[in-house]
């Protein structure tokens, strides 16, 4: 997001690694630097230090010397792999734990000693792999306590990394309230999204304008399109955020509050609301170590009528397509109503629906595409109540482009629909 400064570890790494640079050579620096990502690479994404492993781990201080300070998350998910489909992922309280045997240097033997611990308290050893190392999977049942843990090693002096999951529901619930069919006056840089609130227990960290352009990826399509010029942003302190907890706690209320999720990755989601006259995107992301960010784009704000009668001509973004087809997506529905109502509100109103691609792709093809994607917004139209007469369709296709067609964000800025007054003269500010 380029209007927003970040700021943590990042900094304090880079000033570390400048630091440790000055003092060793650079082969010796090599092997520190990957062993410190390799390490940084195995912590949980982010959250607190626990004091100690779970109850039913405690046994573990007795037959290994247990490092302090365990990475701890309040919620998060490991993957177990039991099977060649990669097994169940488990989702609930999440520790990563170090610990460390004596003088071993067999991974294989220090662990045919300490396995038995693990039985005697509870434990059910349900894989071994030994393909490439040690690998161990368990699982505890027992006093309405279900954990799972995942052991495998690093290293000589021999340090076992246990992984573990003590399954549990989030501990919170979130619950979203509808958008009005009014849209709400919001601050810019401050006030939580009236629609979209934060998690509870978060802090309020700054909220702004970023003029990124919000970007989404159709279903099927190979290339992410603009569907709103910037979004407001709120950012947020959450010391024990995980992504599988971020992403998990607003799947949910989204859906149940009436969004569609047009994307969910590992981290970020994006969403939709197309409800009670509404047009709004939002997305929901980590930013750094105990923080998150949620970004909202309300299309529905613009005043169609007086941009057109300003400039003659306006972009419609978010009306999305098939990819290379002229089909509608169901989610240009919430694009295209606002046209139709302008145009109900003004009979006298007559406009040319404008298809524009980017330069990716013969100059033929993008203009026959450009004509029947220009068509289809005036079926569009037609079939909400506007007059065929009123409409008149046609394509551009790489001829008018209104970004640099070198870069992702300004090929999606050229591929769109536009509406125009011919008859308008344009005014200046």
């Amino acid at each position: 997001m380029v209007a927003k400064q970040r700021s943590g570890s990042t900094t304090l790494l880079s000033l570390n690694v400048r630091t440790i640079t000055r003092s060793m050579g650079r082969h010796s620096f090599t092997i520190m630097l990957a062993a410190l990502l390799g390490a940084l690479a195995a912590l949980p994404a982010a959250g607190q230090w626990a004091p100690s492993p779970p109850p039913e781990l405690s046994f573990l201080s007795t037959i290994l010397k247990v490092r302090k300070n365990i990475p701890y998350e309040i919620w998060g998910e490991v993957k177990f792999s039991l099977n060649a489909d990669g097994g169940p992922a488990k989702q609930g309280k999440h520790w990563f734990i170090l610990a460390e045997t004596g003088n071993g240097t067999d991974p294989v033997t220090e662990w045919n000693k300490i396995k038995p611990a693990f039985l005697q308290n509870g434990w059910t050893l349900l894989k071994e792999y030994r393909t490439g190392g040690l690998r161990e999977v368990l699982q505890y049942a027992k006093n309405g306590v279900e954990a799972w843990v995942y052991v495998d090693w690093d290293g000589a002096p021999i340090i076992f990394r246990l992984n573990v999951i003590e399954i549990a529901p989030l501990p919170f619930t979130l619950t979203l309230a509808a958008p009005a069919a009014t849209p709400e006056k919001i601050a810019t840089d401050t006030g939580d999204f009236p629609y979209l609130a934060p998690l509870p227990g978060s802090k309020f960290h700054r909220g702004g304008w970023d003029n990124t352009p919000f970007r989404v990826q159709p279903a099927g399509a190979q290339q992410a399109e603009m569907v709103a010029n910037g979004t407001l942003y709120r950012d947020y302190d959450f010391p024990e955020i995980s992504n599988v907890l971020l992403t998990t706690a607003y799947r949910d209320a989204l859906t149940k509050g009436g969004w569609v999720i047009v994307q969910e990755g590992s981290s970020v989601m994006r969403a939709h609301y197309a409800q009670r006259g509404r047009n709004i995107w939002a997305m929901v992301s980590p930013n750094g170590p105990g923080m998150y960010s949620i970004n909202v784009a309300d299309a529905g704000t613009v005043d169609l009528g007086a941009n057109l009668a300003k400039a003659c001509h306006v972009a419609i973004y978010g009306v999305l397509f098939d990819f290379n087809k002229s089909t509608l997506q169901p989610s240009s529905d919430a694009a295209l109503q606002p046209v139709a109502t302008m145009l109900a509100a003004d009979k006298t109103l007559k406009v040319e629906i404008q298809g524009h691609t980017d330069n990716v792709g013969a100059d033929a093809y993008n203009q026959t595409l450009s004509e029947a994607r220009a068509k289809a917004v005036v079926t569009w139209l037609t079939q909400h109540g506007v007059a065929a007469d009123r409409l008149t369709a046609k394509g551009y296709g790489k001829t008018k482009p209104v970004a640099d067609n070198g870069s992702d964000e300004g090929r999606a800025k050229n591929r769109r629909v536009e509406i125009a007054d011919p008859r308008c003269s344009p005014k200046g500010n």
